[in-house]
């Protein structure tokens, strides 16, 4: 599960003048042994874009579980009242 993650790919720096594109998972925290990015083989790419998406779907499920807690709550405070 990879959660404020991305896939990105860039090209070659510096004095490099290859058509080659490399390929990156990136993380708005450091994750990957203390970096915020790792180099992928081509065949890890689609791997790691799948447990992205699953990350994803994860943040939004534990969204929509706090909006019902808070509504449970609202509806337990409006119990409590009557």
């Amino acid at each position: 599960m990879l959660v404020d993650c991305w896939v990105a790919h860039s090209a070659a720096g510096g004095p490099a003048r290859t058509e080659n594109l490399y390929w990156q998972v990136r993380s708005r925290n450091p994750i990957f042994d203390g970096k915020k990015s790792r180099y992928l083989k081509a065949f890890e790419v689609a791997e790691y874009e799948a447990a992205i998406a699953r990350g994803k779907r994860i943040k939004a499920l534990g969204k929509e579980i706090e909006k019902l807690q808070q509504r449970i709550s609202k509806v337990e405070a409006l119990l409590a009242t009557v």
